[in-house]
């Protein structure tokens, strides 16, 4: 199955089981990197327990961040299952979750490390951090904070499948989404706005002359007050799965960050509603359709819709440039080609949906 994954981090036999050994996992059987993606490097595992995801989290993830990415998924099991689970220990909810309804990998806590005081602890271990949970699912491979996830069944959004019918059900999943995230307690600046895509596109260089003048016209429109809450940030196809034909579950929410609303709505909608570079209205309006049954917009924020699309579109086209110019061809990934979101871009600047 494809995964929005890398290996940037190589691991040999002996590594992986050194990094089991934390865990009440099993033995190990097999393990294989999963190549797709650009962001963290991923193993999937199969022990004699069951199949796992060991993620190392990269140089763009700040250790720091952890606690709320890993409560956010906390978050998102209280919405769909109806699961008070903001105390610890809260990953011996897992084996009891399971039904019909939208799942996210619980990560996996490592007995021998938890609990201990911060005197006794090892050389490769973190203390506790502050809030509702702390980093006793975290240990260290070669020096990079890593964490054991469970397995998700399920497949890969491919192009094939992105039909209006999914795109409303996608619709639906993201008001939810976004009803919880208002509530969620905790808050994230965005690591990945204005001031991450200037400086990408300052080392850029005169080829990102032109993107330079459209953010900095941008933050002069840039709405200031619509509703937040934690959101995904990178809801694209490949971090979602499917199962008979219906979203089964979320991965990858180390973008969230507390932002607006319906700027989440706009990167999902720049992400899932084109053909390639061509806008599908049917789509568009069946993801729009769903997210409003859940959550109806307010006039502000179809008011600021247009302009919040070209920044979603800016955001991903100053990571892939960024990424495709800057490649480092000893990392086993494939960057992404940024023509997609030029594309995008030049659309949002002509078109309104509202």
């Amino acid at each position: 199955m494809a995964r929005k994954m890398a290996v940037f981090t190589p691991l040999d036999q002996n590594e992986i089981e050194n990094a089991l050994s934390h865990y009440d996992v099993g033995a190990l059987v097999s393990f294989e990197g999963i190549l797709q993606g650009v962001d963290n490097t991923n193993y999937k595992i199969e022990t004699t327990q069951g199949k796992f995801i060991l993620t190392i989290f990269e140089s763009r993830i700040d250790p720091n961040d952890l606690p709320y990415f890993l409560n956010f998924i906390i978050e998102a099991w209280h919405l769909f299952y109806g699961i008070q689970l903001f105390l610890l220990p809260f990953f011996n909810f897992m084996a009891h979750l399971n039904g019909n309804g939208v799942v996210c990998p619980a990560p996996i806590p490592y007995p021998s490390f938890r609990r201990k005081p911060e005197s006794t602890l090892a050389k490769n271990e973190i203390p506790a951090f502050a809030g509702m949970m702390n980093l006793d699912s975290i240990l260290f491979v070669k020096d990079k904070p890593a964490a054991l996830f469970s397995f998700l069944d399920g497949q890969g959004v491919t192009a094939d499948n992105i039909s209006p019918t999914l795109c409303y059900e996608l619709g639906v999943l993201l008001g939810k989404m976004h009803i919880a995230g208002q509530t969620f307690p905790e808050t994230r600046k965005n690591s990945m706005s204005f001031e991450a895509w200037e400086v990408r596109f300052h080392k850029i260089g005169h080829v990102a002359q032109p993107y330079l003048e459209t953010l900095h016209h941008l933050k002069t429109q840039w709405p200031q007050d619509l509703p937040k809450g934690a959101v995904h940030l990178d809801l694209f196809p490949d971090n979602v799965f499917i199962k008979d034909n219906n979203i089964y579950g979320v991965i990858d929410f180390y973008f969230s960050a507390t932002d607006f609303l319906v700027y989440d709505l706009a990167i999902v909608m720049n992400a899932w509603c084109f053909d390639d570079t061509d806008f599908n209205t049917q789509k568009w309006l069946a993801l729009l359709d769903g997210y409003e049954s859940i959550r109806p917009l307010t006039d502000p924020e179809k008011q600021a819709f247009q302009i919040l699309c070209q920044g979603a579109a800016l955001r991903f086209l100053s990571s892939r440039l960024h990424d495709y110019l800057f490649h480092d061809p000893k990392n086993l990934v494939t960057p992404k080609s940024p023509d997609e979101y030029i594309e995008k871009l030049e659309f949002h600047k002509h078109a309104k949906l509202f």
